[in-house]
């Protein structure tokens, strides 16, 4: 019979009502107090004889009246105060009662807690040592708060009806007696499972045993640790009539019953409780009188959680079933799958040990897997197994893996070398990441080709003879691929939404997934595997329960699995040493490799002799020069970046220093000497008169000139004009915009690298028509020169760069061997009978002369005295023996004779050893001169109709060697 008492007392003193105000007296009329004044009014007239004494009279009776009043007044001032004194009271009173109830509520309560708070407690009490009193619901039960005093009136009638009785008090029955729930079948359900897991949680797993139906509502028993045969107590738990009928409190002749039934006829005899089950909020407890109760009630997902909690803490207390599960599994113990080669619709293979048999996981019935486990859990370990043992079953034309770890490298280590692995993807640099989403996204592609035209709607159904592996792409650590590369989360997504008609079937293992994974990725993972993790809500996450957050730190491999169904499993993963992945490798020795949706990254460095290699085909056709390799994942190959002088025009090599420009420009022109001769080659380098000169050589050939080279070749331009002379400067880079304009006519090709295209010059920059964009310092500078920002890497090697939208890598060629640097002639001042020298120090370079030719005639303009007339004369045929002489001065002297300076033009050689300044002051020409290297130690010799000539300047033992 149910039990409506409230079991505990609050402990507390009775309460009382509050007394009821007493009622004032009534006041009466004040007779002798209005008749005095009368009285002494009639005396004073009787003596006085005067009639104004009679006023005095009427104040009697007025006194009397006003009394009366005030006393009326007064009476119902106290009525009104103590009518308020009782109204504070009863409500303190009230207050009190519903602290009391809530006292003894909470009290009543935590004595039986009921199913809800059993949920909330988390952890199994397991106190009794047999099943007692449950809780079938709550209702209103008689309360121990007792309220003394006699109602004076229905509100205290109320109140004390309202004190009597505890409102929302659990209404318990004793399980000994049987306990049966009628009604609809869910609710009736809901309500037996709210009183077994009661018991589960008062009675330890050693002291009873319960057992229930194989029907999939009560599926959720088989969790809980409840199943030691030796138990002192049995609870049974039934539907329909079948069970034994529990008669008495002979606890130990039979066992206690919750049956589920439609109606009481479903029900076995002699049940001590029905529970009639009419709505989620009403029942009615069968009894003298029954009681109507709001019923407690568990969904199965609920007592399924709890069970399993209540098992892992049996676990840990050693209590209850023990686990049949092996410390360590070896793979070859599971045996080997021997796969139907044309059956395409599973890729089922053992993974582990479950209880006493092995644990299988189809991936084609996924028909993705997310997997989690903290480090140490024995998560990489088991990815290894499931690879090998997928290996171990199925050819590489039916399976094939691509492996991405981004937990630095080494965990797909073991079966790296495996036949099926198409590459192994470590921690990828940014702009790696952009070719990962290309190159996923053109598998896909390439797989919808091949089922279009096979006319298949999905892998299962291609015929044998066409042949597209099912590929498994299984990334570790996925949650830090997602977190630093957001973009492959949504390919992710793709694959996951996409993969199953594909073929192509992921397995993601995170330490934390909860959060991380998509959940249009998680809907379609189908397989659930769990190893240790720290966070229960991580266990809930991935397998539906936080059982895999009590897994024992001390036996890695361990965990919990979903094989696709639903239904939680506990197993042990197996491992795959090298035996077993040596016979899986062996097994499949001599099949042809699968075909590879990822290709490895661009080699670090490129030459001449590697490039055919790396792209597997033979180096550029005539006319053409190859510059590098470029990836071009959407098509998921790599091709030659070559260069055709005739259709592409100019090229600029573009990059910062260490780059790997000057190789590549190298690269390029040994090339061309080794198909036209060295001779074709001109490079523009060395020194600045080098560079000049080249530069010259190279105007004049494109010009119409003898000797026209076939490749022109410029390292560095926008550095090497750096510290010229403006007009130097201003000159050079009009010859090169000269060259580049006129190379393509000329049958020339012409490439020049630099650091920053904003330092060429606008006609420059027009007349490159190609570029090659090697590493630039920063993402701006690389989109400034034109490249795609998503490929700069800041840290990628020499070489390394863009070609047109994609990444690439340059050939570097070793540095050609460089010619010694001859200086130039020397001027020999005894070959010529006249000379006129413009100097930025003349009288240095007089005495120079003086020393070099004591014979000649040094004439030093400006010097004061007959020194002009002296050099009038000399620059008319001089008058005395010498056989050569010499007028030198600065720049200001030669402009202040000017007359002199006119009359040595077309007559004498003229020598300028200085600056632009010097050389302006004689030579009329507006062009410029051949560059000087070092205007100290070299000079300009200008004859006359002759162009001027570089010479190195004399130096003191000149005179001695003359």
């Amino acid at each position: 019979m149910p039990d409506t008492s409230s079991p505990v007392a609050p402990g507390l003193s009775p309460l009382a009502l509050p007394p009821r105000a007493p009622e004032p007296a009534r006041a009466g009329f004040p007779w002798i107090a209005s008749s005095a004044p009368v009285a002494g009014a009639l005396l004073i007239w009787a003596v006085t004889g005067s009639t104004f004494a009679l006023l005095f009279a009427v104040l009697g009776p007025l006194v009397a009246v006003a009394s009366m009043l005030d006393s009326r007044r007064q009476a119902v001032r106290e009525r009104r105060r103590g009518a308020a004194d009782r109204e504070r009271a009863l409500a303190r009173l009230e207050d009190e009662i519903a602290l009391r109830h809530d006292l003894e509520r909470e009290a009543a309560w935590r004595d039986a807690p009921g199913a809800r708070r059993i949920i909330e407690q988390h952890v199994p009490a397991w106190r009794e040592r047999a099943p007692g009193r449950v809780v079938l619901g709550a209702a209103g039960v008689p309360s121990r708060v007792r309220v003394e005093g006699v109602p004076g009136d229905e509100r205290d009638a109320d109140l004390l009806r309202r004190a009597a009785r505890l409102l929302d008090a659990p209404v318990t029955a004793d399980v000994s007696d049987g306990l049966g729930f009628v009604g609809p079948r869910a609710l009736a359900l809901a309500a037996a499972r709210a009183a077994v897991v009661q018991c589960a949680h008062a009675v330890a797993p050693d002291a009873l045993a319960i057992d229930g139906p194989s029907s999939p509502e009560w599926r959720w028993l088989a969790a809980l640790p409840h199943s030691a045969a030796s138990a002192p107590a049995r609870l049974l738990v039934t539907e329909g009539a079948g069970a034994p009928a529990a008669g008495g409190r002979a606890r130990g002749a039979r066992p206690h019953v919750i049956a589920v039934g439609t109606g009481t006829a479903d029900l076995p005899p002699g049940l001590g409780t029905v529970v009639d089950l009419r709505h989620r909020g009403s029942a009615v407890v069968g009894g003298r009188p029954p009681v109507e109760i709001v019923p407690e009630l568990m969904s199965s997902a609920e007592a399924g959680t709890w069970a399993e909690r209540a098992a892992a803490v049996a676990r840990r207390a050693g209590l209850g079933r023990t686990e049949r599960l092996p410390i360590r599994v070896e793979l070859t113990e599971l045996g080997t799958v021997d796969a139907d080669p044309s059956d395409r619709s599973s890729l089922r293979v053992p993974v582990g040990a479950g209880d006493g048999v092995p644990l299988a996981l189809d991936l084609a019935a996924g028909p993705h897997a997310l997997v989690a486990g903290t480090s140490g859990s024995g998560k990489s370990e088991f990815l290894v197994c499931w690879i090998a043992s997928l290996a171990a079953a199925h050819a590489p034309d039916r399976v094939a893996f691509l492996l991405v770890d981004f937990k630095g490298g080494a965990a797909f280590d073991p079966v790296a070398a495996l036949p099926h692995v198409t590459g192994v993807v470590t921690d990828l640099a940014e702009g790696e990441a952009g070719r990962a989403v290309a190159s996923m996204r053109a598998e896909l592609r390439h797989r919808e080709q091949v089922l279009a035209a096979a006319g298949a709607r999905d892998i299962a159904r291609l015929p044998s003879e066409v042949v597209l592996p099912r590929l498994v792409v299984v990334v570790d650590e996925f949650q830090a691929m997602v977190e630093r590369f957001p973009d492959l989360g949504a390919v992710i997504a793709d694959v996951a939404a996409r993969g199953r008609s594909l073929g192509v079937h992921l397995v993601l293992a995170s330490q934390r997934p909860n959060g991380v994974v998509r959940e249009s990725v998680t809907a379609n993972c189908g397989i659930r595997v769990s190893l240790r993790v720290l966070q229960r809500a991580d266990s809930v996450a991935v397998v539906g329960t936080d059982e895999a957050a009590s897994l024992d730190v001390s036996t890695p491999g361990r965990a919990i699995a979903d094989p696709g169904d639903g239904r939680t499993v506990r197993f042990q993963s197996a491992i795959a040493d090298e035996a077993a992945i040596r016979r899986a490798r062996e097994r499949h020795a001599g099949a042809a490799p699968p075909r590879r949706p990822w290709l490895d990254p661009l080699p670090a460095t490129l030459g001449l002799d590697s490039i055919a290699e790396v792209l597997g085909t033979a180096p550029a056709a005539p006319g053409r020069v190859l510059l590098g390799v470029a990836d071009d994942p959407d098509r998921q190959r790599r091709v030659a970046i070559e260069w055709d002088p005739r259709d592409d025009g100019p090229l600029a090599v573009l990059g910062m220093p260490g780059s790997g420009r000057t190789a590549l420009l190298d690269a390029i022109a040994a090339q061309v000497a080794d198909a036209r001769g060295v001779d074709a080659v001109v490079r523009v380098e060395g020194t600045r008169s080098g560079v000049w000169d080249a530069l010259d050589r190279a105007e004049s050939a494109i010009a119409g000139g003898p000797g026209v080279p076939h490749l022109i070749v410029f390292d560095d331009v926008d550095g090497k004009f750096s510290g010229w002379p403006d007009e130097a400067r201003f000159a050079a880079i009009a010859k090169l915009e000269t060259v580049l304009r006129g190379a393509r006519g000329a049958g020339s090709a012409v490439v020049v690298s630099a650091s920053r295209p904003a330092g060429l010059g606008s006609g420059v920059r027009d007349g490159l028509t190609s570029t090659v964009l090697l590493r630039h310092p920063s993402r701006a500078d690389l989109v400034h020169a034109g490249g795609d920002g998503s490929l700069w890497d800041p840290d990628g090697p020499a070489g390394s760069g863009q070609w047109r939208g994609l990444r690439a890598q340059f050939l570097a060629a070793p540095r050609p061997a460089t010619m010694p640097v001859r200086p130039p002639a020397r001027f020999e001042p005894a070959q010529h009978p006249l000379t006129v020298i413009c100097s930025a120090t003349p009288r240095a370079d007089a005495a120079a002369l003086t020393t070099a030719c004591p014979e000649a005639d040094v004439v030093l303009l400006g010097a004061g005295g007959d020194a002009t007339d002296r050099a009038a004369t000399a620059l008319r045929g001089g008058t005395g023996p010498a056989r050569n002489r010499f007028v030198i001065g600065d720049a200001e002297s030669w402009a202040a004779n000017w007359s002199l300076a006119g009359q040595a033009r077309g007559r004498a050689a003229i020598v300028v050893h200085g600056g632009n300044a010097e050389y302006r002051a004689l030579i009329r020409d507006p062009g410029p001169p051949p560059l000087l290297d070092d205007h100290r130690g070299q000079c300009w010799v200008i004859l006359p109709e002759q162009s001027p000539v570089r010479r190195t300047w004399i130096t003191p033992d000149d005179g001695i060697r003359a």
